[in-house]
């Protein structure tokens, strides 16, 4: 099993989207993929085909002792398994968040006793900026992938969630890396200026494929599966596709 915490430090940078993307490409090479879905928005199930009832429980209902995290993992037509964040409501959000406060390694031990394939690949979709969820996916992780546009606003958050990553990363960690991914770039010279920078300053650690802008994102969504299905041929899925294959490299399990 190798775990990828997909995070931000901002809203808005299509993190949910490119993680429910990779675990398809993912899922596409061979990988038994299950991607967990840490933020109370709970908007991850409608990037893979969504789920019949509309209250059906997800991890945040595992606030017993006894829970166990296949309880709550479903399946999807894109040979995903995904588990929901869950539709529970606010007293058991607080519930829930009280949980992962008590427990840093809550979410790493669920994963340990889920019995996984030794060649599994989790992704971790959790809120932006700092939380209990980025934390409980840092610590739960084997390696952190940053989501940011080429933007001004994304750059300036870069100490930020350097910080983040340090602070959330446990005294004995199996954290092996960090990088950053631009996504939803579009052609200004704005965007590749702050490209520039983000390489210049993260060097290896930046992916080097840049996710472009497109509006089938968005027409992908609406039709609730992951645009690399939708259109196997866009540039987005060329890009996202090169971006798993990246990643991959850097898991044992897939060498």
């Amino acid at each position: 099993m190798f775990v990828i915490a997909v995070v931000s430090a901002k809203g808005g940078v299509g993190k949910t989207t490119l993680s429910a993307n990779l675990a398809f490409g993912i899922a596409q090479r061979g990988h038994p993929t299950l991607v967990i879905d840490l933020d109370p928005q709970n908007a991850l199930q409608w990037h893979l085909g969504g789920l019949e009832q509309s209250n059906c429980k997800g991890i945040s209902a595992l606030t017993g002792p006894r829970t166990r995290l296949a309880g709550v993992t479903h399946g999807s037509p894109y040979h995903v398994y995904f588990s929901p964040y869950g539709s529970g409501g606010e007293v058991q959000r607080l519930r829930f968040e009280s949980v992962l406060e008590q427990q840093d390694d809550w979410l790493r031990l669920k994963l340990e006793k889920a019995n996984l394939p030794e060649n599994a690949i989790v992704l971790i979709d959790t809120p932006p900026g700092p939380s209990v969820y980025m934390k409980q996916a840092i610590h739960a992780a084997d390696y952190v992938l940053v989501v940011v546009l080429a933007d001004a606003a994304s750059y300036s958050t870069l100490p930020e969630m350097e910080e983040l990553i340090t602070a959330y990363r446990p005294p004995i960690s199996r954290l092996k890396g960090s990088a950053y991914v631009i996504n939803q770039s579009a052609k200004r010279q704005l965007a590749q200026d702050v490209s520039a920078l983000f390489a210049s300053q993260l060097a290896e650690r930046m992916v080097p494929y840049v996710i472009p802008e497109d509006a089938e994102v968005e027409e992908a969504l609406a039709y609730e599966c992951p645009l690399l299905h939708y259109r196997p041929d866009n540039q987005a899925t060329k890009k996202i596709q090169s971006v798993v294959d990246w990643l991959l490299a850097r898991v044992p399990q897939a060498q």
